[in-house]
């Protein structure tokens, strides 16, 4: 059973963000009516352009989140915590708690939520792991109907690891990695919204191709900052370093790539893909088309 996008009003939250920002773009493409939720209006039009309903407020003001939650048929959650576990907790679990439960006392039809493909009770163990898994327990608790999507590793995320002409790779990623590209998820969220059968579902979102972390900078290097070296750092290096200099980010990210270190892909990307449509943007031809 497919729905027809004009005649539903899709509330983002976080749509300033790097991939809450194409998320919204592709819904409006496809024709449906955009809410935005987002503490800097201004901001918000100057990224995404008009066209957009905007709500001025953030996800721990109640009224403006109910105000934003009113008539709509479905919202999407794109939030990030972090560094600190208290900040992890607050939005990947309790944000999206009390998102779920106001959609739930406000019927809407739908939330659809981004998550990471290594979220369960096995792998929880750092806070952001075991952030994302309460926020989606408590978003399966919460009756609304759901989609989650556990992506991979995106292919923006890449040059966050460049600073100057160095590219950081942390610790011993020698997992394979289906590298996705946001427009390629932002559109299958957007599918996702057009159909029932994506209802109550937990959808591995993997791109077309598989490359270590490593072999994907390396990629990246070659194509986009041919100035650019893979320089390597343990793990632990970069605690202490964090530690030593009272870096937060550092150490966040330390513990994050630990895990990532100890937990490859392990779902099946099969069902998201015949729902939705299979991602198509290979890395070579992202890292073509995002020189310099």
């Amino acid at each position: 059973m497919t729905k027809q996008p004009g005649k539903q009003r899709v509330l983002v939250i976080g749509p300033t963000g790097m991939l809450g920002k194409p998320v919204a773009q592709q819904l409006k493409a496809d024709g449906f009516n955009v809410r935005l939720l987002a503490r800097d209006p201004n901001k918000a039009r100057r990224l995404l352009g008009d066209g957009y309903e905007i709500i001025q407020g953030d996800v721990e003001d109640a009224a403006a989140l109910r105000s934003a939650l009113s008539g709509v048929d479905g919202v999407h959650i794109s939030l990030k915590g972090g560094p600190s576990a208290a900040d992890f907790d607050r939005m990947d679990h309790l944000a999206t708690r009390n998102i779920a439960l106001a959609a739930s006392e406000q019927g809407v039809g739908r939330v659809t939520l981004l998550s990471a493909y290594a979220v369960s009770a096995e792998k929880a163990d750092t806070p952001e792991s075991w952030s994302k898994f309460k926020g989606e327990a408590a978003l399966k608790a919460s009756g609304v109907p759901y989609t989650i999507f556990r992506a991979s590793w995106f292919m923006e995320s890449l040059p966050l690891f460049v600073q100057g002409k160095s590219m950081s790779l942390i610790g011993k990623q020698v997992h394979p990695l289906h590298w996705i590209a946001a427009e390629d998820y932002a559109r299958m969220v957007s599918k996702s919204y057009q159909t029932e059968a994506a209802l109550n579902k937990e959808l591995y979102i993997f791109g077309p191709q598989a490359y270590t972390m490593k072999a994907a900078m390396q990629t990246y290097c070659d194509i986009a900052a041919p100035d650019v070296k893979i320089s390597p750092i343990s793990t632990k290096m970069l605690s202490v370093m964090g530690t030593l200099t009272f870096n937060t980010e550092w150490k966040s990210m330390a513990v994050l790539m630990t895990h990532y270190e100890n937990w490859g892909e392990d779902g099946s990307p099969d069902e998201a893909d015949r729902l939705l449509g299979a991602p198509k943007v290979p890395l070579r031809e992202w890292c073509a088309r995002n020189r310099g």
